[in-house]
């Protein structure tokens, strides 16, 4: 898939584990990619150290991964119209200070953690929030459903 498919597929960036859903007709799970976007994140932010991985913050990048997935919307919006910051406090994540969230959807070659990483690294306003060394805590998930991914990271720190 050319770089010009793949950044038409994708959703944009704003700045701001296996589990089974089978809503919408179509089972939908999480799978070993979001392991991968965990340590290729962490091999990017080399000169802040390793973002540590909080599960609040991973079931809040679940939900919205699996949402994005279920219902074919690609946004930082949840389509219960939820925000990035309210499904991190609704993941019970207390004391929220600086937020970002990065969004990625593809299907076919491009549908891997490799995929996810090579565009949020291309792109300038991914690549902020990847390596601001202000964020210190992090969740990862992807959800798949035979023929398109989704992939979510949450950051916060304090």
């Amino acid at each position: 898939m050319t770089k010009a498919k793949v950044v038409g597929v994708l959703a944009l960036c704003t700045v701001l584990t296996t589990a089974l859903d089978t809503t919408a007709g179509f089972p939908a799970w999480a799978d070993g990619r979001a392991a991968g976007i965990y340590v290729g994140v962490n091999q990017q932010r080399q000169s802040c150290g390793a973002i540590g991985e909080d599960p609040r913050l991973t079931s809040a990048a679940q939900r919205h991964a699996d949402d994005m997935l279920r219902n074919r919307a690609f946004s930082h919006t949840g389509t219960d119209g939820s925000s990035p910051r309210a499904r991190m406090a609704q993941a019970g994540y207390g004391a929220l200070g600086s937020t970002g969230e990065i969004v990625y959807w593809a299907t076919g070659s491009a549908a891997t953690a490799e995929g996810a990483l090579a565009f949020w690294m291309q792109s300038p306003g991914h690549r902020a929030i990847i390596l601001n060394c202000g964020f210190t805590s992090g969740g990862f998930a992807t959800a798949w459903d035979g023929h398109t991914m989704t992939a979510v990271g949450d950051f916060a720190g304090p």
